[in-house]
């Protein structure tokens, strides 16, 4: 065997090597670097979505609550004191309760807007739950609307006994759904 037939191959060999080794790091660093830019874009569209869906729940519920132990009291407050036939309290009462429900209103609209971005991004599996849990949500925020029109048949030293059984196995659906979702978007990001 000459020198020549023993360094041919290998200098073959050598080159090939040479090209083929960066070439395949290069792929290889690329589709890494593109997963894990995928794996940003929906880790930070998930977190903002959870962070819209739970003001969706939290903002109904608070200001509902606040509703009936600052306003609602007052407003009754007023009209048992007030002498004559003043029916300024009620009005007041009524203007509130107009005030209260376009809030809650106008805050569900502006955070289920903040889910379009969720709807490009999630799988076909995470968007049914996140529409059903907005449904549910929606449904729920016209019941207390509902509820906020009969406030004359409202408890209120307890207001929580006007909430339907319907209503409160929405409540706990969405609490049930808004798990399932999280777990949804764990899969989906790879998280165990």
């Amino acid at each position: 065997m000459t020198v020549e037939a023993i360094l041919q191959p290998a200098v073959v060999a050598a080159i090939v090597s040479a090209i083929v080794g960066p070439l395949i790091f290069f792929l290889l660093k690329r589709w890494d670097d593109k997963k894990r830019r995928n794996f940003e874009i929906r880790y930070e569209e998930y977190k903002h979505y959870l962070k819209a869906l739970e003001q969706i729940a939290s903002s109904r519920h608070a200001d509902f609550e606040r509703f009936m132990s600052e306003t609602y009291a007052s407003c009754m407050n007023e009209i048992l004191t007030t002498e004559g036939q003043s029916s300024d309290p009620l009005v007041r009462l009524n203007q509130e309760v107009n005030n209260l429900t376009a809030d809650v209103r106008k805050s569900f609209t502006q955070a289920t807007q903040e889910l379009h971005g969720l709807r490009l991004v999630c799988s076909e599996k995470l968007l049914q739950k996140v529409n059903e849990y907005v449904n549910i949500q929606r449904e729920l925020i016209d019941s207390s609307c509902s509820v906020m029109g009969n406030l004359d048949q409202m408890d209120i030293n307890n207001p929580s006994a006007s909430l339907s059984g319907e209503m409160k196995e929405k409540g706990e659906r969405t609490q049930v759904l808004f798990e399932e979702i999280v777990q949804q978007m764990r899969k989906e990001l790879g998280v165990k």
